[in-house]
């Protein structure tokens, strides 16, 4: 029974630990929002989430820790919505993972603009060899030109690997800008799906590339 007792009471300091973590996150992310990463101090967090700093270090860590944790959430946040059907359609795919990834960020604008940013400085994001949503979404750019091949849309002239990371590099460049402020969300939308639409052209069999124009063509018409 003692010990049953005991169980109980580690599980629920657990729950507790768990809950204040949470709560100390969610208050770290609407500083990030509001004010961007050159605001946020662990004294107004402390402050805002009624805790102490030294708990922030006992639960998280220090601020480096707290600012890793929540590009961490923001990076699973964004895993949890890319696509996972398989389409052999250079075009469905692209809008497709194009649409979620809008979709999630203009939930929050703010929050996953600053995460970007703060991914960037703390250098927690290396391109060529990072894991996360950008080695996932390196695999899928080449899941769907490995395909897109099988199913007669692209020639196969072009490495897969080559033109998959081409694919990639137009996402990285829009969103570049658009977490800069240069862009906004919209415009976004609109280099991505171009940019990867004009990349998948170079190796597009003469029936679907202009398809794949007419596309590009629609898109920045409604600028």
């Amino acid at each position: 029974m003692k010990t049953a007792r005991a169980q109980g009471g580690v599980a629920t300091r657990t729950a507790n630990k768990l809950k204040r973590k949470q709560t100390i996150l969610n208050t770290a992310r609407g500083i990030i929002a509001s004010g961007g990463y050159s605001s946020f101090t662990l004294a107004e967090l402390a402050s805002l989430a009624n805790v102490t700093v030294p708990t922030i270090h006992n639960l998280i860590g220090n601020k480096s820790e707290v600012l890793k944790q929540l590009v961490v959430d923001m990076v699973e946040r964004t895993e949890h919505v890319l696509f996972t059907d398989k389409f052999s359609d250079p075009i469905t795919a692209v809008e497709s993972f194009t649409d979620n990834l809008m979709s999630l960020y203009q939930d929050d604008e703010a929050f996953y603009k600053a995460a970007f940013v703060i991914g960037e400085q703390e250098s927690l994001f290396e391109h060529g060899h990072a894991g996360g949503i950008f080695k996932k979404s390196l695999k899928l750019a080449y899941n769907v030109c490995t395909e897109a091949k099988e199913h007669g849309f692209l020639n196969g002239n072009v490495d897969p690997e080559l033109l998959a990371d081409r694919v990639f590099a137009n996402q990285r460049i829009a969103r570049y800008d658009w977490m800069h402020g240069y862009i906004d969300l919209p415009e976004y939308r609109r280099q991505m799906i171009c940019g990867m639409l004009l990349t998948f052209a170079a190796d597009a069999t003469d029936d679907y590339r202009p398809v794949l124009l007419a596309k590009v063509n629609k898109v920045f018409s409604k600028v």
